[in-house]
């Protein structure tokens, strides 16, 4: 049997090493990060230090479990196709998904008199057009566009890192060289995050002031005239009559009413994970595809020569438990976009569901399922992010060995 060495910290005048390794994963990750979040409108109180919180939030929601930023993304790019038709409804031919996703983003504010300035979405927006309250907007798609601040070309280098890191674990496999577990769980980062930048390509990004739409009725107006629809208090607006029906049952979980600087009513932003309407049974699909194939990627480090026993018993353990709850516990958000579905649960501990029917069945069954595939998919996350550092620390030696490009070539004789 053959013995395969193996060293710790190597450095890299000949070949890679493993700063080398370290440093252009963390680069593919951060680009990765850095552009594939679209943050919805900041609040024109919102500080700098404000905004940083909220951004490294979602940066660690990006790299932990960036299969649910996919699904914000997907539930996001649904809305706003959904938006585009109703508004060509009603004859609006120059609304587009960017101005949909503007507007799902707070980018359009409602100034009324004696009434505090409040963000409005898209489906408040075609309410209030259908009932000759506002007209459309005067905002060119080429004027949000010019307000984002995407960068084309962090992006394109973004997707250049990317394809870099998932080309050399391909030609190192071919060449049966051992590939690092931080080269694989970056190369799984990058398929949820390729799919996300898809969903959210429309999306205008970091864009900073909204644009203000002054009306001369008051709020009450509109309420009286919306009569019964509208005589529940209202929540986050006073469009919420027009806004909350959407989602279908879903709603925040009201311990989460007041987080993250949402201590304001009506709200001065619209957060982050606001994404009606919820998935429809294409769209779940898409993501729990898209969750497999990211978990199913960690299990390449099956056979990896791990420093101890134990780390590659918890590695094995780890990538299995990732993929089993993507797998399976991924197949219950497909399901709940049935019509019978009727089941209690939570998404991210975030937003519930309650059961229509009361029975004990329905609205404990699978909110325990889910609550423990999470935990056990936290635990599980928690081991293989701590073991793609600590394995560094005794690697195979042939991981510091280059891919010889050359070998690819065709050979002419």
């Amino acid at each position: 049997m053959d013995i395969q060495h193996t060293v710790g910290w190597t450095s890299s005048p000949n070949g890679r090493g493993t700063l080398d390794i370290l440093f252009n994963n963390f680069l593919a990750l951060f680009v990765c990060v850095w552009t594939v979040l679209h943050h919805n409108l900041q609040a024109r109180h919102d500080g700098y230090w404000t905004v940083f919180r909220r951004k490294c939030r979602w940066a660690a929601l990006a790299v932990t479990a960036p299969e649910m930023l996919t699904l914000f993304a997907v539930m996001q790019w649904n809305a706003a196709n959904i938006s585009v038709k109703q508004m060509q409804g009603l004859g609006k031919q120059e609304w587009t998904r960017i101005h949909a996703f503007y507007a799902n983003a707070g980018g359009f504010l409602l100034e009324t008199p004696n009434f505090p300035a409040f963000p409005i979405n898209a489906t408040s927006i075609h309410y209030l057009c259908s009932q000759k309250r506002i007209d459309i907007p005067e905002v060119t798609r080429d004027n949000i566009w010019d307000r984002s601040k995407a960068d084309h070309f962090a992006k394109g280098f973004a997707f250049l890192q990317a394809g870099w890191i998932l080309l050399q674990i391909i030609a190192r496999r071919s060449q049966q060289l051992t590939v690092t577990p931080l080269e694989v769980f970056t190369a799984a980062f990058v398929i949820p995050s390729l799919a996300t930048a898809f969903f959210w390509a429309s999306k205008p990004q970091n864009v900073a002031e909204p644009t203000v739409i002054r009306v001369d009725w008051t709020v009450a107006d509109l309420l009286l005239a919306a009569g019964d629809a509208a005589r529940d208090p209202y929540v986050d607006t006073p469009l919420d009559f027009v806004e909350k029906p959407v989602w279908d049952g879903w709603r925040r979980r009201p311990s989460l009413l007041h987080y993250g600087g949402l201590n304001q009513r009506p709200l001065v932003r619209i957060p982050n994970d606001y994404s009606p309407p919820p998935p429809t049974g294409t769209e779940a699909t898409i993501v729990w595809a898209v969750s497999v194939v990211h978990a199913a990627l960690h299990v390449l480090c099956w056979s990896f020569p791990f420093p101890t026993a134990t780390e590659r018993i918890l590695w094995r353990i780890s990538s299995l438990v990732l993929l089993t709850v993507m797998a399976v516990g991924g197949l219950v958000p497909v399901l709940s976009t049935r019509p019978w579905f009727d089941f209690s649960f939570s998404m991210l501990w975030i937003w519930v569901r309650e059961a229509r029917k009361k029975t004990l069945a329905r609205r404990w069954f699978f909110s325990v399922v889910v609550d423990s595939a999470y935990v056990l998919y936290i635990l599980a996350r928690l081991v293989i992010l701590v073991e793609i550092f600590i394995a560094f620390r005794d690697m195979p030696e042939d991981v510091y060995f280059e891919v010889s490009w050359t070998s690819f070539w065709p050979h002419v004789s």
